[in-house]
């Protein structure tokens, strides 16, 4: 894929937008610059009824019949979760289903903005990649989204692309211009995918750290017939602190019940570093968009509702990336990836329901995925019943189920884990680690309902919330 586009040829996309960020508006979509009133009624109704139906709960009022009803959803849903986990539909380290096929070539697309330290570190990794030819030529192309950096980002992706040997499948758009969108998926939208050369889009954060055969195995789970797969997210130097350790495992436990999702028949969705998709199934939904504050699971619904597609979830595809370092860049953060969620259900949840493209299994998991979102003002609810009556079984109730939920996802995810030298997590680690994923899970229980608050109050434009990045060496 070399014919010497590094970004300076005149495509480089100085407006940054490509044209798709003036005309979105007219394509029915929710501004949500401007929360629609429904939205915010919405919000704010379950917020305000989730909290008054745990507390009416919590003083008597059904509230067996609540704990109950709790346990069998979290029962029904997890059960075939934790079997389906263990016989995914396409295997780790996949045989292709047509070997005369040649491999897919693959655009791998970053958005960055300010990240000059960490990128380099990325460009050596894609350069290293084996995903070559015959002839040892690259069957892969790196697009970079320069977006408003004053740092010199650009420069430093050229000149990493150049000393290690792929500057000529090396394109750096520039994206620059006021009044423009903010957050990763509106930087994507300076590179929609007809300004793709792949057979896929292969979307990474700028501090993911790859290894050798990563772009090779990718293709190796396209080639095996899935059109839209996410990278099994790794959380570097994760024993260099309880924040960071406690993220790890808790995106151990996320693969796992997605894994699970998608194994058993259900809506299985994006994680944001590591998604690919087949760059015509983009294309087919319109490529990325401006307004999506949370872009992967924006995409994932998008994929489900038009064409019935669902998120492969490749275990030995492991991409690696930074931890949130702080509380509170861990709250902004969570806060941010809840109120997309909230956005993501409010805006594309009917069309999912309705859809004849998704088997009822995929729509009764979509369904009951977005229940859980109820979870935390009913107990926060129950919890405020407990303190003015002092009848305190439902909430207990309701944080035992919650907590045992996460726990049990990540003891059964944390079979994946071994040991330095290779042997099977010891029982009292694995579960000594368990209890941690399950009680930083706690931290939902705030940033759902503030999300709902924000969302149903906030005035004026979204604000993305960008994680700072410091560089790291990939641990493997």
């Amino acid at each position: 894929m070399s014919n010497g586009r590094d970004g300076r040829d005149g495509r480089d996309g100085r407006d940054g937008r490509d044209g798709r960020e003036g005309r979105e508006g007219s394509t029915g979509v929710a501004d949500q610059t401007t929360t629609p009133p429904t939205w915010r009624a919405i919000s704010l109704l379950t917020l305000g009824g989730g909290i008054a139906t745990g507390g009416i709960a919590a003083s008597g009022g059904g509230a067996r019949w609540l704990v109950v009803a709790a346990i069998g959803i979290v029962l029904a849903e997890l059960a075939p979760i934790l079997v389906a986990s263990r016989r995914p539909p396409i295997p780790p380290d996949p045989a292709p289903r047509n070997p005369a096929v040649p491999p897919a070539t693959i655009s791998v697309v970053v958005a960055g903005r300010d990240e000059a330290v960490v990128l380099p570190r990325l460009v050596a990794d894609l350069a290293a990649q084996d995903h070559r030819d015959a002839e040892g030529r690259p069957r892969f192309e790196l697009v970079v989204v320069d977006d408003r950096s004053t740092d010199g980002t650009g420069d430093a992706v050229r000149a990493a692309a150049r000393e290690h040997g792929i500057g000529d499948v090396t394109t750096v758009i520039r994206r620059e211009g006021s009044n423009l969108h903010d957050g990763k998926g509106a930087a994507l939208t300076a590179a929609q995918p007809d300004r793709c050369r792949g057979d896929v889009v292969l979307v990474l954060d700028a501090d993911a750290r790859v290894g050798p055969g990563f772009l090779r195995r990718l293709a190796a789970y396209v080639a095996a017939g899935a059109d839209a797969v996410t990278a099994r997210r790794r959380i570097l130097h994760a024993d260099s602190s309880w924040l960071a350790g406690a993220q790890a495992d808790e995106q151990n436990q996320d693969g796992e019940l997605q894994r699970g999702r998608w194994a058993s028949g259900g809506c299985s969705e994006f994680r944001g570093n590591g998604i690919a998709i087949r760059r015509s199934l983009l294309a087919s939904v319109g490529g990325w968009r401006a307004r999506a504050l949370t872009e992967d699971i924006d995409l994932a619904s998008r994929i489900a509702a038009a064409h019935g597609t669902t998120v492969a979830w490749a275990l030995d595809l492991e991409v690696w990336e930074e931890p949130v370092r702080t509380w509170y860049g861990l709250w902004r953060q969570r806060l941010r990836w809840s109120e997309g969620g909230l956005r993501r259900l409010l805006e594309h949840g009917p069309a999912v329901m309705r859809s004849p493209r998704l088997s009822l299994r995929a729509r009764v998991d979509f369904a009951a995925y977005g229940v859980q979102l109820l979870a935390p003002p009913l107990i926060i609810g129950a919890a405020a019943g407990a303190v003015t009556t002092g009848r305190a079984g439902t909430a207990i109730g309701l944080v035992a189920t919650y907590l045992a939920a996460g726990g049990i996802l990540a003891f059964d995810a944390l079979r994946w884990e071994a040991t330095p030298d290779g042997r099977p997590l010891p029982f009292v680690e694995r579960l000594g680690r368990s209890v941690r994923a399950a009680l930083f899970g706690v931290v939902w229980l705030a940033a759902i309902p503030g999300a709902m608050w924000r969302l149903g109050t906030r005035r004026g434009h979204l604000r993305y919330d960008k994680m700072p990045h410091a560089g790291s060496e990939v641990a493997r």
